[in-house]
């Protein structure tokens, strides 16, 4: 990554983004009394007048926070409240109503929440952020309007990556005394090798010292430090980073504490970079044309040519949905037909699509592109007709020396026959950019009656074809991530093994917010003594890491399951917590765990244990849906401690629901309203196992949340 000062200040507005236009507030929460013992300068601009120490919701009485229903915070379990019991908000959308500087009238934000457990001279407290959003008109409609606007959606990801950080101001070197998991999955710098030292060592042989300067001036001030540096990880990889630092003083007035707020927003950086150049590219174009006088029709349309390309190519990130837009922009504007040629890695060509300006003639060309799909000689292909140029213009293209030159290109010279059919007398060949080379060609034919292509046809095809290169190269990188995603999701979820008396089946449904992984999963393990465990559970994320959170889990999930001394699922819980709290797997989650086995009456005797989770459903052989009744423990990976099991008698015939909140929650509904439902559902459900999933899977609908749901008859 570059650091001069024109990327620099490109990327001053990634600020914006999470923390709009002004500094955060941060408070700083005593746990054990629930009440607020520091508030930088801007939570006082929130709440002014008020006195610490202060109840924590007597603050937020005073700042006038409200919930993204308009309800005051004090009254509700969101989002304040539940720091206060120490559990962390990743992020949620609140308002507040004060002239600050975070602007004036009811101003939308977000808050973020870490207990510092393992903070030296801060244990027992915890870290409240609140920040502004970037869109303020947009972000206020959102907050008051709906729960479900993609928008806030999409920050409260965001936020959830933010990397934490806490500094000893008293000490003139600032040394680290405590970093969230986020900075260690950043920086690749554990807690351990961060703690003691002083963040420069983030940095590199391409920080801007001027940047750097800056910030040792304003931190030596005592001030709000907001900025975007280039900073290094501990692999030597460089990223960009979002910084904000803000400073933390005692009852006295003594500066004590600068608490940092991080954010690696280097793929931003990098678009914005790109994205200048491509519009200063533009821009020279244009003043070229005006120099010239050249600015006529025809110049006009290529322009909006091109702007037509980039809107109808950007949308989309379908490869074959790609390439049809691509040779509808091109004919007949450049070309009377087209032919576009897609290789693989190795160069061969995988696929060939054209188009005819004449839609009689579409038969033709898909004869002729069968044709030469066949005839293609193998690897090379691209490079061959291109001939080492960067691009070719052949304006004499029927010529007999040409026509040498093509015999070479394929191994049946009756092609070269169908395409004079097609009317080929200029062509123009130009390669879309792939990252590391060409790997597809776009040849643009007019016939006899139609003018031979110029120089100037060829300054725009290419101009297209590298915008449409990238596109394409970005359509195909995700669709092969979509790929890796959807397999590695299925090797996280196992096969159903065969259980004697038991028939069972499990689906899985990704939410419909983009993300094909994520942490819900069902497990049925067939265990030592004629019995069989089912479980089910949620990892908090939905993306790769929380994927591969619930692989970690699972693995101990089974590994446990199998220890025969301690066969109560609540003991099986509990070594789960003491596990992932010994091998720190920074990860949350929810989790009911069953053991059943055979009674002595014919029935079955079920011992069941929850983590947070939402209850079984137990359908009974006449019918009746019931909602076992449990102790609803906390999550796992929050605290370990001690669990408790609660023990069921199942009748022959009766069918166990394990499901994930994903099918009953729903934005702005009550959980017991989603409960209800399901049991409804669950009771009219089909009798066999597969059916039962297919038929609760219909409750799914548009989820934001992935699905999860394991069915079990005795």
């Amino acid at each position: 990554m570059s650091s001069d000062t024109g990327v620099t200040v490109a990327t001053a507005a990634e600020m914006s983004l999470i923390s709009g236009t002004g500094p955060a507030a941060v408070l700083l929460v005593d746990l054990d009394a629930r009440t607020v013992v520091y508030s930088n300068p801007v939570a006082e601009q929130l709440a002014p007048g008020v006195s610490l120490p202060v109840p924590l919701d007597a603050w937020s009485d005073a700042a006038s926070l409200r919930d993204v229903d308009g309800a005051a915070l004090s009254r509700t379990t969101h989002p304040l409240s539940r720091v206060a019991r120490s559990s962390p908000v990743a992020g949620q959308a609140v308002s507040a109503a004060r002239v600050s500087e975070l602007g004036r009238q009811r101003e939308p934000l977000w808050v973020i929440a870490l207990p510092m457990l393992d903070a030296p001279m801060l244990q027992g407290h915890a870290l409240v952020v609140l920040l502004p959003l970037r869109d303020r008109a947009t972000a206020q409609a959102a907050v008051t309007a709906a729960r479900s606007d993609a928008d806030l959606r999409d920050r409260a990801v965001l936020a959830t990556g933010l990397a934490f950080t806490v500094a000893d101001a008293r000490d003139d070197d600032l040394p680290l005394v405590w970093v969230n998991p986020a900075f260690t999955t950043t920086t690749g710098y554990s807690l351990e090798e961060s703690v003691g030292r002083n963040c420069r060592f983030l940095q590199g042989s391409a920080t801007d010292r001027t940047v750097v300067a800056e910030m040792r001036a304003g931190l030596a001030a005592g001030e709000t430090v907001v900025t975007t540096v280039l900073n290094y990880r501990k692999d030597g990889t460089a990223f960009w980073n979002q910084l904000s630092m803000s400073p933390i003083h005692d009852a006295s007035g003594e500066l004590t504490h600068y608490v940092g707020i991080q954010a690696d927003v280097t793929h931003r950086v990098a678009a914005d970079a790109e994205r200048d150049r491509a519009l200063e590219a533009e821009r020279e174009a244009r003043r070229a044309a005006e120099e010239a006088h050249r600015e006529t029709e025809v110049a006009r349309a290529r322009l909006a040519l091109l702007a037509e390309a980039t809107s109808q190519l950007a949308v989309t990130l379908d490869v074959a949905e790609c390439r049809r837009r691509l040779v509808d922009l091109v004919v007949p504007s450049l070309a009377d037909w087209v032919i576009v040629a897609s290789t693989d890695a190795k160069g061969v060509v995988e696929h060939l699509s054209g188009k005819h300006r004449d839609p009689a003639r579409a038969g033709e060309v898909e004869r002729y592109v069968e044709r030469l799909q066949a005839a293609i000689h193998p690897g090379g292909w691209v490079e061959r007709l291109l001939g080492g140029s960067t691009a070719r213009r052949i304006p004499d293209y029927g010529s007999a020396a040409n026509r040498a030159e093509r015999r070479t290109w394929v191994t049946d010279g009756g092609v070269l026959d169908e395409s004079a059919s097609l009317g080929a007398a200029s062509v123009l060949m130009v390669p879309l950019p792939h990252r590391r080379q060409p790997r597809d060609l776009m040849i643009l034919v007019r016939g006899e009656d139609s003018p031979a292509h110029t120089d100037d046809d060829l300054g725009v095809a290419l101009d297209l074809g590298r915008r449409a290169g990238l596109i394409l190269d970005n359509a195909r990188l995700y669709q092969e991530q979509h790929r890796i995603a959807e397999t590695l999701q299925r090797s996280l979820l196992p096969e159903l093994p065969p259980l004697e008396g038991v028939t069972a089946a499990a689906r899985y449904r990704a939410s419909e917010s983009g993300a094909e992984v994520g942490g819900d999963f069902y497990e049925l393990v067939d265990l030592p003594g004629d019995a069989f465990g089912l479980a089910i559970g949620d990892v908090v994320g939905h993306d790769v890491l929380a994927a591969a959170a619930m692989g970690h889990l699972r693995g101990l999930l089974r590994a446990c399951a199998w220890d025969t001394t301690r066969a109560h699922p609540h003991r099986v819980l509990e070594r789960v917590d003491d596990l992932m709290a010994a091998l720190r797997i920074p990860t949350l989650a929810t989790l009911a765990y069953a053991r059943l086995e055979q009674a002595p009456d014919g029935g079955w005797a079920m011992a069941y244990a929850s983590a947070g989770h939402p209850p079984l459903m137990v359908r009974h052989p006449g019918g009746r849906v019931e909602l076992l009744a449990h102790a609803d423990d906390l999550l796992l990976g929050v605290q370990p401690g001690p669990r408790t099991s609660t023990w069921h008698h199942l009748e022959p015939g009766s069918t166990v629901l394990a499901y994930t909140d994903g099918l009953v929650e729903r934005r702005g509904e009550d959980l017991g309203v989603g409960l209800e439902r399901l049991r409804a559902a669950f009771e009219a459900a089909p009798v066999d196992v597969e059916g039962v999933c297919d038929h609760l899977l219909r409750l799914n609908g548009d989820s934001e949340d992935d699905v999860a749901l394991l069915v079990v008859t005795v």
